[in-house]
């Protein structure tokens, strides 16, 4: 699998220059997109990127609530492990989540992440913002992070705010700002949306945005591909793969020597 696909290369603009100060995540500048696959077995984290200070960020999207850390510290003990340097792992909680724990006391060291809890932001006033600085023209980095995670945040009613997030996204005049959101929308913001609204949002952003059916494809493929790669693990033969995800003998080979 690409380890810089057009849909991270983009999600690092979407999350840079202050956009993340929203949600309380500061001293945050992304370089470039970093491997989130980890060797001898089929470790997957969320996102991480290598930051301009050469430490690694890890971000972690969540729509339950973790009740134990240990999944995090192996990533991040392997990931340190391989490559020699610091890790921050911000942990996204959804709405619906309002506690999880941030340390995790193994003895002989104390693991720590930064829970970010969207329960505690107010979606209707996250998009009252958005809506305020488009009508003036002051677009802010923070805009990005109000319009596609507003659907995860404290919400009275999710069906308005879902109706004013499709309006408010063709709005946003500049191209390059519009697909920005996108990519956010697309990784982040539909977590916590029904099948049938994850679909309807889809829909409406391939209108507004040719990217948008791109990063969707994109992440379709990756997908059947981390499917593929767990079937690999579990010692599945290849010719049940090819028929359960479509690819080719030749794709799942060569998923099978990136795994090992």
């Amino acid at each position: 699998m690409a380890k810089q696909d057009v849909l991270m290369k983009v999600l690092t603009r979407s999350l840079s220059g202050g956009a993340l100060e929203i949600l309380g995540i500061r001293g945050v500048e992304l370089k470039e997109p970093f491997i989130t696959e980890l060797p001898a077995n089929t470790l997957h984290m969320d996102r991480v990127w290598r930051m301009a200070n050469q430490d690694l960020f890890h971000l972690e999207f969540q729509t339950k609530r973790e009740s134990t850390l240990h999944r995090f510290l192996e990533y991040d003990a392997r990931l340190a492990n391989e490559h020699r340097v610091k890790i921050r792992t911000v942990v996204l909680y959804h709405a619906s989540v309002t506690n999880a724990p941030a340390e995790l006391d193994i003895g002989t060291a104390l693991y720590r992440v930064e829970n970010v809890f969207l329960s505690q932001l107010d979606g209707e006033q996250a998009l009252n913002e958005v809506e305020a600085h488009l009508r003036t023209g002051q677009w802010e980095p923070g805009d990005r992070m109000r319009l596609s995670l507003a659907l995860n945040m404290r919400l009275e009613n999710q069906d308005k705010a879902f109706d004013r997030v499709r309006k408010l996204i063709p709005q946003v005049k500049d191209e390059t700002e519009r697909d920005l959101v996108i990519s956010a929308i697309l990784v982040l913001g539909d977590q916590g949306l029904t099948e049938k609204q994850r679909a309807q949002l889809r829909k409406e952003l391939r209108k507004v945005s040719k990217l948008a059916e791109e990063l969707y494809e994109e992440g379709r493929q990756e997908g059947i591909e981390k499917v593929a790669c767990n079937l690999l693990a579990e010692g599945v033969p290849v010719n049940v793969i090819e028929k359960a995800t479509g690819l080719s003998r030749e794709q799942i080979e060569k998923l099978r020597t990136q795994i090992h």
